[in-house]
């Protein structure tokens, strides 16, 4: 144990107990906490359920210790059991949990997901070593497990960034700081062909190819979801809701979360007059505007609560208008009868506020209520007609019409209806729970029990009812920054909570009786538009025509990407992109630009009569001088005779010396093989001087690659027990390539990486012991 773990404990103690937090937690054999001693993360911070996050499983990671357990199998090992952390790891992750939710501010889904997590599998694969005794081969071990069991990378990833920000930043290894020894790649490499073995067509695509396109949505997916949302009809509340959600997302850029929690009180209207107050409509402007209010994350400042809600608005563009209206005003319609339903619950301190507290009810009269099923009587046709007719425009009025009429027939003397099946299970599955009541009020002693004459006192039901936590409304108001807070009946998408006659019975759920109200939160579109579970398909599997488009699935945040990256392409500004998207700094757009170079090229305006004069090639390496990509002999030529000359003489001198824009493994180069080719092709990392760096993935992937090959390379020659000189120039010679790479890797896009080196497209002049002297 080191001192720098020892501060960090007592860092993370002393912060935890000034907030009132159980420190010393009771644990199961398994290393569960007792349910009294779990930490309830959500309401630690304030924050509004749902989702409540916990921190009560401090033993072995369940999936870690899977695979780990298989690997042991193949090494005839005897398999490891679910066993509690050591103290010292305990103590650990507690202080990491104090610390990045009461210090650093950070949300408790982030400190679930991205810390917790992570750390908890590299506790599981150390084999029981402690914090402090980490090593960099430790770290790949987790990292491979991580691969394992997440093939998608992020957790593995995870690991990685908490090696970095929670162990190297607090000191905590005693041989530290780790990740400069990890021999791990993290780019995501989607193409490990080499550029040499493509044909010449594949190399002219590479001005089309995009930054990082894997954070955009894949194609298929994005248009496949486009289609879903705009023209498939819903076949439940729930789905209308998110076809609603994932709209705002793709009109708006909004994230999942913020699209989640949108306001019912939306729309923000500004009207513009000119100075003598006509409207600007009237002089060919637009006389108003419609804005957004939403509620934005990630907007912390240094006073900032994590948990509190940051509220701004975002300008709709005139071509989004209409379509944004009508959907959100028909949403906040459609959801009206949970909003009410909330808000007296709230207001009046009840669950069945409907219901006088001493009222005696029908037990089929109170089914609906009680389960969001609004059919009473036993299956008939009639009830697929009442469901058609609601999911073609979910008008809610149709309930209304429903109850009536099956009140009516259970209530007439002279009718017997006999009552749906669903209402006899719901109802003796309740018996002995609530007291069953005649009439009269009186408690029902008959013998069987004629659930049609049945009553309940609202009461002693309410008392029942208060028992079920998970089916209790959301009530929790959230907190505004700087101050205030908006209640939950206040929010646009509400829903019915564990409706289970819509969700998994393919029936329909009645809003306007239904007790139980909850919110959306961002898992419940996450996980709709991914590969899920069986018993929670996704949009795509819902809805897809074909297998294929079944099987699609879609991050939500890359519809983020898709709409920064098309905006830039557009040509707006950058700074009326960081504002619409809530950002502090331009910074932040740019690493959403997901544009090939060709399309930032694009907007780059010459005048058109010397585009004619120099062609395509040259125009395209023109573009680059101008936008500041491309740097070099040609170009500082250029440039001198731009200021010397003017203009006309230096488009001049492009169009003879830029015959062409050449694309390398490495970066991109400017020069003039009109003659001969270039006789240090696919060696630019020798120090040529027209070499510029790209940020290109494919370009960092291929240097990456082959700064390993060097150091491998290095290695071997260097356990050479040979003293030769051949051994010293061959090390001397692959030293120098991987110092070359590695200076390419760490040279800014659009930047000569040897502004000082040699013109290796110059051929050099051998001298022949027969040439004159």
């Amino acid at each position: 144990m080191n001192e720098h773990f020892c501060e960090f404990i007592n860092f993370g103690h002393r912060i935890a107990i000034e907030r009132g937090v159980n420190w010393h937690l009771r644990l199961k054999e398994n290393g569960i906490a007792i349910s009294e001693d779990a930490w309830n993360l959500t309401k630690f911070v304030g924050d509004s359920p749902p989702p409540t996050h916990w921190m009560r499983d401090f033993g072995s990671d369940d999936k870690t210790l899977a695979e780990l357990n298989n690997r042991r199998l193949h090494q005839n090992l005897p398999p490891l059991g679910k066993v509690p952390f050591s103290q010292h790891w305990i103590d650990f992750l507690k202080s990491v949990v104090s610390v990045q939710l009461f210090f650093k501010k950070n949300t408790t889904q982030h400190v679930v997901s991205n810390v917790l997590r992570p750390i908890r599998v590299l506790a599981t694969s150390s084999s029981g070593k402690e914090p402090w005794e980490l090593k960099a081969e430790d770290v790949e071990l987790a990292y491979e497990l991580a691969r394992e069991i997440q093939p998608s990378g992020k957790l593995a990833n995870d690991i990685i960034g908490v090696v970095k920000t929670q162990f190297d930043a607090n000191h905590i290894p005693d041989i530290g700081p780790i990740s400069p020894a990890l021999s791990i790649n993290r780019l995501s490499i989607r193409n490990k062909r080499a550029r040499f073995t493509k044909s010449t067509e594949e190399l002219r695509k590479e001005l089309e190819e995009r930054k990082h396109a894997e954070k955009l949505p894949e194609r298929r997916a994005f248009w496949e979801l486009c289609r879903i949302v705009f023209t498939e009809n819903p076949r439940s509340f729930l789905d209308h809701l998110r076809f609603a959600q994932i709209k705002v997302m793709l009109l708006c850029g909004l994230r999942v979360g913020e699209a989640s929690l949108l306001p019912a009180d939306w729309k923000r209207v500004r009207t513009y007059y000119d100075a003598s107050g006509r409207q600007a409509g009237e002089l060919g402007g637009y006389s108003k505007s419609i804005l957004l209010r939403h509620f934005a994350e990630k907007q912390q400042s240094e006073n900032y609560d994590s948990a509190a809600l940051f509220e701004t608005t975002q300008y709709i563009p005139e071509i989004f208008r209409e379509i944004l209206e009508e959907t959100l005003d028909n949403i906040v319609r459609l959801t009206q009868p949970l909003r009410e339903t909330l808000q007296r619950q709230v207001q009046e301190n009840r669950i069945l506020p409907w219901f006088a507290r001493d009222q005696l009810v029908l037990a089929a009269e109170l089914y609906p209520y009680l389960t969001g099923n609004p059919n009473l009587l036993s299956y008939s046709e009639e009830q697929e007609i009442w469901k058609e007719r609601y999911r073609t425009n979910f008008e809610n009025s149709i309930f209304d019409d429903l109850h009536e009429k099956q009140i009516g027939k259970l209530k007439n003397e002279y009718q017997s209806p006999t009552l749906n099946t669903a209402v006899y299970v719901y109802y003796n599955r309740l018996k002995g729970k609530i007291p069953l009541r005649k009439k009269n009020g009186l408690p029902w002693s008959d013998g069987k029990v004629v659930w049609s004459k049945a009553y309940f006192r609202i009461d002693e039901m309410e008392d029942y009812l208060t028992s079920l936590p998970t089916k209790l409304s959301d009530k929790t108001p959230f907190r505004l920054s700087p101050k205030g807070e908006i209640n939950p009946w206040d929010l646009m998408f509400l829903m019915p909570k564990r409706a289970l006659s819509e969700g998994r019975n393919d029936g329909l759920c009645d809003i306007n009786r239904y007790y139980s109200v909850g919110r959306f939160d961002s898992g419940m579109i996450m996980k709709s538009l991914s590969t899920s579970s069986p018993s929670t398909p996704s949009l795509f599997e819902n809805y897809g025509h074909t297998e294929e488009d079944r099987s699609l699935s879609l991050n939500s945040h890359a519809l983020r990407h898709l709409q920064n990256t098309e905006l830039f392409r557009l040509g707006i500004a950058d700074t009326i992109i960081t504002k619409r998207f809530n950002r502090k700094s331009v910074v932040q757009s740019h690493e959403y630009d997901h544009r090939s170079l060709a399309e930032e090229l694009e907007h780059i305006d010459i005048p058109p009569e010397v585009e004619v004069t120099l062609g395509s090639n040259a125009a395209t390496v023109a573009r680059m001088i101008k936008a500041g990509k491309a740097s070099g002999p040609v170009v500082e030529t250029f440039k001198r005779i731009q200021k010397t000359q003017g203009d006309e003489a230096a488009f001049a001198f492009l169009k003879v010396e830029a015959d062409g824009f050449h694309s390398t493994p490495y970066g991109h180069c400017i020069n003039s093989f009109t003659v001969d080719p270039c006789p240090k092709h696919l060696e630019c990392f020798s120090g040529c001087r027209h070499l510029s760096a790209t940020s290109l993935p494919n370009h960092r992937a291929g240097l990456v690659n082959l700064e390993e090959k060097f150091k491998v390379a290095i290695e071997i020659i260097a356990a050479r027990p040979s003293q030769t000189v051949g051994k010293g120039n061959q090390l001397a010679h692959a030293q120098s390539r991987l110092d070359a790479v590695r200076k390419i890797l760490a040279t800014p896009a659009g930047e000569a990486v040897f502004p000082n080196g040699n013109d290796l497209s110059e051929m050099v002049q051998i001298r022949s012991i027969l040439d004159d002297k």
